[in-house]
């Protein structure tokens, strides 16, 4: 079937802004984008009105905890939520759980994410998620990974031991898969990796009655990480909210994805990441973390912290684009720009620019996919 679409503004996952354009969709793919009416005969041709972008791309996010009353000035640190939420997780049931997945994909949709990185704590999100990676949670010391289907995500550098960071890193080359970790979230783990004092041996241990697995020192998150051989194409690093230069220009030298959560640091009190540095760099993506950690699941909002913290100095244009094709370029999604998948911002005013129109309150998405 060949389906010809037509909108005020079109976005191509480039970047590249038509105004009136056109989009071909032949069986399910994008055939091409044109400024001017294409020749040919169409099955069907359909006008929209507003702004026509890549399908909008949510790079981290925990759905399963979607039910969560989170509030952020009910934590005074990270440590303060990080011992709240260690106790939460103990009370749902599975029931709980769906819903709160359900939950998220439906808010998930109304601010026009298509595809998602997702995080699965209980291996239950999976069974729902279409669109996007659902990566199988990792908390401890000792597992059979080789029994668990991939993608798998190590939770963080305090949680999993090294030995089995090694050993996730591994299989993931070996059956080729991407895998994630949160990294850099807090100054402390700095101090964790470097064997120094730290508020997760001192406080967060002691809540759950352990000791620290095993003593691996290392200068930095970044090189504790290649110790364990865990850089390269398949690392996710997650937040990288208190990393150096030096570290953020290792994980890009060594072609890992990067994924950044503004709005989910603010509220923790964990810093802000460096945007900046990373501006130019293909393989960044979007992510709002989840409603345990966040009031929205809207990646614009995302963009838009980003945009005013620095001021503008980064365009909104170019934040727009970790949004979209960085997710999915982060997350390896091969057929990102050539599905027939779009995020449509309806619009009634006249547009007289398709990017700084996402500066806008009250904006209405909707998730299109021709298939």
């Amino acid at each position: 079937m060949k389906i010809l679409l037509k909108a005020n503004w079109i976005v191509t996952p480039e970047t590249e802004a038509i105004k009136e354009g056109y989009v071909v969709v032949k069986n399910g793919k994008i055939d091409g984008y044109y400024k001017k009416k294409p020749e040919g005969n169409f099955h069907k041709v359909i006008t929209l009105k507003g702004i026509l972008y890549p399908p909008f791309v949510n790079a981290h996010t925990h759905l399963e905890l979607s039910n969560l009353d989170f509030n952020p000035d009910r934590f005074s640190s990270f440590f303060d939520w990080l011992l709240w939420i260690i106790g939460k997780r103990q009370s749902f049931s599975i029931s709980d759980i769906e819903k709160a997945v359900i939950k998220g994909l439906k808010e998930s949709e109304s601010y026009g994410v298509g595809y998602v990185g997702d995080i699965s704590s209980f291996g239950i999100s999976r069974k729902f998620i279409k669109r996007g990676l659902t990566f199988l949670e990792i908390i401890g010391k000792d597992t059979d990974v080789s029994s668990l289907p991939p993608p798998l995500s190590i939770h963080a550098v305090y949680s999993v031991s090294f030995k089995l960071i090694e050993e996730i890193a591994r299989d993931a080359k070996e059956r080729g898969y991407k895998f994630q970790i949160h990294l850099g979230e807090t100054q402390e783990e700095s101090s964790f990796v470097r064997c120094k004092e730290n508020k997760f041996e001192s406080l967060v241990y002691p809540f759950l009655g352990r000791k620290r697995y095993e003593y691996i020192c290392s200068e930095n998150l970044v090189s504790y990480l290649k110790r364990a051989g865990a850089l390269g194409e398949n690392l996710i690093a997650v937040h990288c909210t208190n990393l150096s230069k030096k570290e953020l220009d290792s994980l890009m030298e060594a072609d890992c994805s990067i994924v950044l959560c503004p709005r989910s640091n603010i509220h923790l009190k964990t810093g802000f990441p460096d945007v900046q540095h990373l501006s130019e760099y293909e393989k960044v993506g979007i992510g709002t973390d989840g409603l345990s950690t966040n009031l929205s699941l809207s990646v614009i909002s995302e963009i838009r912290t980003i945009y005013y913290r620095l001021e503008g100095a980064i365009p909104i244009r170019k934040l727009l684009r970790m949004a979209t094709y960085g997710g999915a370029k982060a997350l390896g999604i091969k057929e990102y720009s050539q599905k027939a998948s779009f995020t449509l911002c309806e619009v009634e005013e006249e547009i007289k620019d398709p990017f700084t129109i996402l500066l806008k309150d009250s904006l209405s998405f909707k998730f299109l996919d021709f298939k």
